[in-house]
């Protein structure tokens, strides 16, 4: 059962109507000369990840001290009442979650936002504190400075996600209205928005109405992964598959990811000490198998026994 948690009205959240640096100072647990001293020492170091078409996406994360601030200032604004319809950085709610509000739905449009981070501005941001937690402008520029990088939102931030959304809320807003409009049901996992009805939806008036709203946002669809499905299609939405019968199932990919990884670290000679690579490879098919039990839990049963005995061996072996 997905577990819920205490929310209040934006009015409750601490940060609203601050206007004072003193007073931001002691609800960010920092001292004023540190709370002065932060923008201009705002700090970030980069690494790149590698994504699964082989390309790498640079990383751009918060030195200790400001990931510290920006955790505090997530704590706040996560408590703020948002739209069901939003669903990444929601406690308590998952990727499964988002598909299996959608698990009753026969047709489905799904549009991935091309490069949404990388192209939300720093001044969307400064919005969301002027314009909706009401606080003075300076106080709203020293807050935007804590949560941006170069203008924008950096992709390792622990605020990213939520301040994304907040400051393109009003444009999710239209897009919900206008999936509403459509009779579908309307879901946003950080750039992946799924709309989904039991009854046939117009996909090209969906698409074109979409497009327009996001544009005038200045954002628009990765149009390659723009896909639509029918009701007898398998519908991939967010890391989980929905079947023609409205079964959540476990994507063939990550099964077929479980399998040859699996008979790769059956080669691997645990009576030796293993490499960074191949300890990072177990750690890798570790986190594969729990998202695939998370989707169902009597999924590799073998597999899941066979490889904590591989593991525990390796323990015994290495201790």
């Amino acid at each position: 059962m997905t577990k819920t948690f205490k929310k209040y009205d934006v009015t409750q959240c601490v940060l609203y109507k601050c206007r004072n640096k003193r007073k931001l100072a002691d609800i960010l647990q920092i001292n004023n000369c540190d709370l002065n001293k932060l923008s201009k020492s705002v700090r970030y170091y980069t690494f790149y990840k590698n994504k699964q078409d082989g390309s790498s996406r640079e990383i751009n994360a918060p030195e200790l001290n400001l990931k510290k601030i920006q955790k505090r200032i997530l704590n706040l604004i996560e408590k703020i009442n948002r739209p069901q319809y939003l669903m990444s950085g929601e406690k308590g709610k998952s990727y499964i979650d988002n598909g299996k509000l959608h698990q009753q739905s026969s047709y489905f449009l799904t549009v991935d936002i091309k490069k949404f981070y990388d192209n939300c501005n720093r001044e969307s941001v400064y919005r969301f504190f002027i314009d909706y937690l009401k606080t003075s402008s300076d106080i709203a520029g020293v807050l935007s400075d804590i949560v941006t990088h170069k203008k924008g939102i950096p992709t390792g931030s622990p605020t990213s996600q939520l301040i994304a959304y907040y400051g393109y809320r009003e444009m999710f807003a239209e897009i919900n209205n206008i999936s509403e409009q459509h009779g579908c049901l309307f879901s946003l996992y950080v750039d992946d928005m799924t709309f989904s009805s039991k009854e046939p939806i117009i996909f090209e008036k969906l698409k074109n109405e979409i497009d327009i709203i996001l544009r005038k946002y200045n954002h628009r669809p990765k149009y390659s992964k723009v896909k639509q499905y029918s009701k007898n299609d398998c519908k991939p939405v967010t890391g989980v598959i929905i079947s023609k019968n409205h079964e959540i199932l476990i994507p063939n990919k990550l099964r077929y990811k479980i399998y040859t990884g699996f008979q790769e670290i059956k080669k691997f000679d645990m009576n030796t000490q293993l490499s960074a690579e191949q300890i990072k490879f177990i750690d890798s098919l570790r986190g594969q198998l729990v998202a695939a039990k998370n989707i169902d839990n009597t999924a590799f049963p073998n597999v899941s026994e066979s490889f904590k005995d591989i593991i525990e061996n390796h323990k015994r072996h290495k201790g």
